[in-house]
């Protein structure tokens, strides 16, 4: 089956897209005036989330809330863990939750060979709730392993905990910023993770100089350490050690369209990339998004490059915060329309101008998880774009 138009209204006809300029660029957004007293301020860091979720479904986040101690202990425990010896890393092993090595398991997003990772789920588990621990094949799957802890390096657990709860609140703040963006009530998303199941994987992506000795960096084909992809998740939020380099983004519509655009695109922000960027956070839209908001809003493709030789030699650290809903949360665009409060029918995601052009589902439909359950049936990963670039597989079920 597939996510098809909904029942009932027939196909959708296109929706017109914001048109995205050709100097398209990921803004950074100052979420410190969102929480602050200037209400002038926090209408405008409104408008600016709004706009950036139209038109690139990328932003960078600075002055987020998250102090700069968790986010440094964070990177500097990730690094820590993998320069360990390989047997110290392989005693946390586990293909959903804790070590995969270089080369572990084949992934449809990431070349196994160029990344090692270290993956958790929630960390505040209530073990006599029954949605955790109850018969439902869906606790099973998302809570019926628990996080494998390292013993070493020391304190990992604890600085890992702190960022993954850290993002947890400030995801809760982005739903907040995106339910007013869009005339809803400010607790229409974060209704849908109170029981989140949300992974925080730590990458390391070694160097790959023999790989890119045989490909011509700048061609049109170049050495990808991340094929193009979407996330399937609601947001997705990145801490980086060095900056986002390699980062490109594809933006729909306007005269970008079908364009790699480098994240950040522009020099000044490459000159003084490494200390501004180990501050701020890079937030991008997921798949769910955009179902829910009836592709008002994007879930951008994008991919990871080697860039040049010298970035080919560089050894690589990044933490990627997937935050999905609760599995039971369900996806439906008619449903946020009738929660928002626009003064016209126009303005809402879904209107008689503006079909619905996705059944509701359940987001337990849609997860990294749900992907493995996939694969072991033979089925394409949702997420990885065909050889033209497009999400052929965004609405298969």
């Amino acid at each position: 089956a597939r996510l098809g138009p909904a029942r009932g209204v027939g196909r959708a006809p296109p929706i017109p897209r914001a048109v995205v300029p050709m100097s398209v660029s990921v803004p950074t957004i100052d979420f410190g005036a969102f929480e602050g007293r200037d209400p002038e301020a926090h209408a405008r860091v409104v408008r600016q989330v709004a706009d950036a979720c139209e038109r690139v479904g990328f932003f960078f986040a600075s002055n987020h809330g998250i102090e700069e101690r968790v986010l440094s202990d964070a990177l500097r425990h990730a690094r820590g863990f993998f320069e360990q010896p390989l047997e110290a890393k392989m005693r946390v092993a586990d293909l959903k939750k804790g070590y995969i090595p270089v080369g572990g398991c084949d992934n449809a997003v990431r070349p196994s060979s160029m990344h090692e990772k270290f993956s958790c789920g929630p960390v505040d588990v209530d073990e006599n709730d029954e949605y955790y621990v109850g018969a439902d094949a869906r606790a099973a799957l998302y809570f019926g392993e628990r996080n494998r802890w390292p013993s070493t390096p020391s304190g990992f657990r604890d600085a890992y905990e702190s960022y993954y709860r850290a993002v947890v609140g400030f995801v809760d703040v982005l739903h907040r910023a995106f339910a007013e963006a869009l005339g809803a009530p400010p607790t229409f998303f974060s209704r849908s993770s109170r029981k989140h199941v949300s992974n925080l994987v730590a990458l390391r992506y070694p160097p790959v100089q023999e790989e890119a000795s045989r490909v011509e960096i700048a061609s049109k084909s170049p050495l990808e350490r991340v094929r193009p992809h979407t996330d399937p998740t609601d947001v997705t939020v990145l801490l980086f050690e060095d900056g986002p380099r390699g980062l490109q983004v594809m933006p729909e519509g306007g005269a970008s369209a079908n364009e790699w655009i480098d994240v950040p695109d522009d020099a000044a922000d490459r000159d003084d990339e490494t200390e501004r960027m180990k501050k701020k956070l890079l937030v991008n839209l997921g798949d769910a998004t955009q179902f829910w908001t009836n592709d008002r809003w994007r879930s951008t493709r994008h991919r990871v490059i080697v860039r040049d030789v010298e970035e080919a030699k560089r050894d690589r650290v990044s933490l990627v915060f997937f935050h999905a809903p609760d599995y039971d949360a369900r996806v439906d665009a008619a449903a946020l329309a009738a929660a928002q409060m626009a003064e016209e029918d126009s303005e809402k995601v879904v209107s008689a101008t503006r079909p619905a052009r996705y059944a509701p589902f359940e987001y337990s439909e849609r997860t990294h998880f749900a992907q493995l359950a996939r694969d072991e049936r033979g089925l394409r990963d949702r997420q990885v774009l065909d050889p033209r670039g497009e999400r052929a597989g965004l609405t298969e079920r």
